[in-house]
């Protein structure tokens, strides 16, 4: 077992170079993207292995012959041929090949689209690994599999345009990830689709505008005047998770890009996250970084550091 990336591929990098292994800080992985852009494609064979990592950054692993297996800190999935998992950003996860097996690994920095808020609302919805197949998701994966093969002509070929290319397709992708749930239901009603529609719209732009609060399940159902459990529900099918997992992600999102300043103390980074007690920020920071708040402000640090000029 090989750890680290293919070696001898048949799709050889736009660039022609790369590192020959991941670069890992603790747990976080430092991706090597295509110089001067935010994606990277790799074709996976050899029995190339990836020990547990997380980053930032959007991961697909498409299976084509054999399967892999991939742990999450909730769940273990088998990825098989016709079979496609997404990865958010910050999911902790390893990739173990079985045999003779190959398949590609679909890397993409979605942080452009903070710029964008009805792209912004897409994004936030997928919180949470989803595996997509032709038997269980039978709407879906076609599309999505089109898209991955129409992500991957445009990565390899030598357009100068391919990042505007690719990101066209990304964009096409979340929105067909974000109504997985409306596409593979038959007895959807269409009416009651766009109303749940306009209501998850809503709640993900009132979490998005007062996560720094105080907010409960409970206190926000009663707000948009829904049970409890009816909300609970309505937003797990929505968002592939929990109210509580959703406002963390958010939350720490928020984290990351607030300590990526030195100039923020990181007491004011945990209460403008939501978090009133700053040691209380710092554990849950850890459960769900691995590593403190500090530590992640050094990497970051030396990361910048370490950037090429060029790239600067």
């Amino acid at each position: 077992m090989k750890y680290g990336f293919s070696e001898a591929s048949p799709y050889p990098q736009p660039d022609g170079s790369y590192r020959a292994k991941q670069l890992l800080h603790g747990l976080e992985e430092e991706v090597e993207f295509l110089p001067g852009t935010a994606i990277r494609v790799w074709y996976t064979h050899q029995a190339t292995c990836y020990p547990a990592h997380w980053h930032q950054c959007m991961e697909i692993i498409e299976c084509v012959h054999s399967d892999y297996i991939v742990h999450t800190e909730k769940k273990t999935y088998t990825v098989s041929p016709n079979e496609i998992l997404v990865l958010p950003g910050g999911t902790v996860h390893d990739l173990q090949p079985g045999p003779d097996c190959n398949g590609w690994i679909y890397l993409f920095d979605l942080s452009w689209l903070e710029h964008i808020p009805s792209c912004r609302e897409i994004a936030s919805l997928l919180t949470g690994p989803l595996l997509l197949s032709r038997q269980a998701t039978p709407t879906t994966f076609p599309k999505a599999a089109s898209l991955l093969s129409r992500m991957r002509n445009d990565y390899f070929s030598d357009n100068p345009m391919r990042e505007a290319l690719f990101d066209s397709s990304v964009l096409r992708l979340l929105e067909q990830l974000a109504h997985l749930d409306e596409a593979e239901s038959e007895n959807f009603c269409l009416d009651k689709r766009h109303e749940h529609d306009a209501l998850f719209s809503q709640v993900t732009q009132y979490i998005d505008e007062h996560f720094s609060e105080e907010l409960t399940l409970t206190g926000t159902a009663q707000r948009f005047n829904l049970s409890s459990a009816y909300f609970s529900r309505l937003f797990k099918q929505y968002a592939h998770d929990s109210f509580s997992g959703y406002l963390a992600s958010r939350r720490f999102s928020e984290a990351d890009r607030l300590l990526m300043d030195p100039t923020i103390p990181i007491t004011e980074v945990a209460f403008r996250c939501g978090y009133n007690n700053p040691a209380v920020f710092s554990r849950a920071f850890l459960a769900q970084r691995k590593c403190s708040p500090t530590k992640f402000r050094h990497i970051y640090a030396r990361f910048q550091m370490d950037r090429p000029a060029k790239e600067l």
